[in-house]
């Protein structure tokens, strides 16, 4: 659910940094009306804090033990955990049936010296895996996400998007870094977040959020596949847009389909709302996308469908107008279920939000990856997308993604899944793994970059808020608009 081609339509991305190429900062005409006063606040915040200056300096300063950590991360890859993620790979399972793949990860992580809690947050197939120092908790709780989850398709479950290397490549850094803690006597922690069924919603990871799993984490990093090595610029933005997740549910009453007159046809509630989403395009702004299934019409056709289901993933570069689009095909499903005399529920089990991505992260991210010549760079910085899918979880915890080139083909398909077990596939996860255990040694020893990292994710907290009113303002009169009559 990451790919980078999306990115140029991610969320709402608002800075260009120093030196980067003039490219429009955002996705649409309102939204850089809508930005204007924010953007210049951003520029002026990077300008200030110089974030490849000081990445350039973390890089060129390339203490023996922090270079010692990097290979270390690289001896973990090749020893053990490379043929992990192959293994996860031929044995794929799909959101919230990852049982085979926990079971083998708990075994492992608690060989390690772990301390591994099952069904955090009520999710039988995620957890938490924590390591405390012999120093000591008192120093910073360093997070590590790990996907696990294939993607579902008509021939069987299959990792294109390669998430088989995302826990294995956790736990090559996790490692590492341990090792280095331990031997410099360093107090914190090192926790990771095994989090399920990231291709399926609900968003689990906004569940484990609100259940307060991630309570106390400083600093979080993870890991996914890509079809090129990059870095975003500062701001706001999620992958692949802001989503609502909705299910509408029709409900009539069967009868045999000779006398049809005595039932109420869910199934033509459903094709007359579909119609009618599809009529509603044309209304809406043009960066939309909704994109839907009806994964259930019925049972058999001399009977009539008493239920049919409607899925779609409903997406807006901003969620302010995303909430007017979904509103109107809120309207759109009542109108149909009145005009077929049946009913409707309507089911928003999931939701995506812009989150925040800093600068003084990605552009630390990039330095290491251009130190060690990774496959695919690409120097263009892309549009925000937090450093992971919900967005929510990066508002309340700074962080950042790495992604070095993984696959020559694009995602979700088989030719990602076979790169994910083969040498180019090895190659950037091991240098996945080297990255991120170079910025969490640089966040453990490094204070002026922890603090760095807090001002800015403040700031760029408040700014959010600040940018969504703004949003509001520009979209009042069509936010506001009702009947014609």
């Amino acid at each position: 659910m990451t790919p980078t081609v999306l990115r140029a339509f991610c969320g709402a991305g608002i800075l260009l940094l120093a030196g980067a190429a003039a490219t429009p900062a955002q996705t649409t005409p309102t939204e850089i009306a809508a930005a204007a006063d924010v953007l210049q606040q951003i520029e002026a915040l990077q300008t200030r804090l110089n974030p490849t200056a000081r990445a350039l300096r973390l890089v060129e300063e390339m203490a023996p033990a922090k270079r010692a950590a990097m290979e270390a991360a690289s001896t973990w890859w090749t020893g053990e955990f490379r043929a992990l993620s192959d293994h996860i790979g031929r044995n794929p399972e799909v959101g919230w049936q990852e049982f085979a793949t926990v079971d083998t990860l708990v075994r492992v992580m608690e060989a390690h010296g772990f301390v591994v809690e099952r069904g955090v947050a009520g999710l039988e197939t995620a957890f938490t895996a924590t390591w405390t120092s012999p120093a000591g908790a008192d120093g910073p709780t360093l997070g590590l996400i790990g996907e696990y989850d294939a993607l579902r398709d008509i021939d069987g479950p299959f990792h294109g998007d390669q998430h088989n290397a995302q826990t294995p490549i956790v736990l090559s850094a996790a490692l590492a870094l341990r090792d280095h803690m331990r031997e410099a006597d360093l107090p914190g922690r090192i926790r990771i977040f095994g989090t399920p069924a990231e291709e399926v919603g609900p968003p689990a990871k906004t569940i484990m959020l609100d259940a307060g799993v991630f309570d106390g984490t400083d600093f979080l990093i993870r890991s996914h596949s890509g079809v090129s090595t990059s870095r975003a610029r500062a701001g706001f933005g999620v992958c692949c847009l802001n989503i609502n997740e909705v299910k509408y549910t029709f409900t009539g009453r069967p009868a045999h389909q000779l006398t049809s007159w005595n039932g109420r046809n869910a199934l033509q509630a459903a094709v007359r709302f579909y119609t009618s989403v599809d009529g509603l395009r044309s209304t809406f702004r043009p960066e939309a996308s909704i994109q839907g299934v009806i994964p259930e019409g019925g049972v058999a056709p001399n009977v009539v469908p008493a239920r049919a289901v409607v899925d779609y993933y409903i997406r807006y570069p901003d969620e302010v107008y995303l909430e007017h689009i979904s509103g109107m095909m809120d309207d759109a499903a009542r109108g149909a279920a009145l005009a077929t005399g049946t009913e409707v529920s309507i089911d928003r089990y999931g939701e995506y939000r812009d989150g925040i991505t800093l600068g003084s992260l990605e552009e630390l991210i990039w330095a290491y990856a251009e130190a060690l010549d990774a496959p695919a760079l690409d120097p263009v910085r892309q549009r925000p997308a937090g450093y992971e899918e919900t967005g929510y979880l990066t508002r309340d915890i700074p962080g950042v993604a790495v992604s070095v080139a993984s696959s020559r083909e694009t995602y979700h398909t088989k030719g990602m899944e076979a790169d994910g077990m083969a040498a180019f596939g090895h190659r950037g996860f091991e240098l996945d793994a080297r990255i991120m255990v170079a910025v969490l040694y640089d966040y453990l020893h490094d204070e002026e970059l922890r603090r760095v990292v807090a001002e800015e994710h403040g700031i760029l907290r408040g700014l959010l808020d600040t940018y969504h009113v703004r949003l509001r303002e520009v979209y009042q009169p069509e936010l506001s608009a009702g009947s014609v009559n």
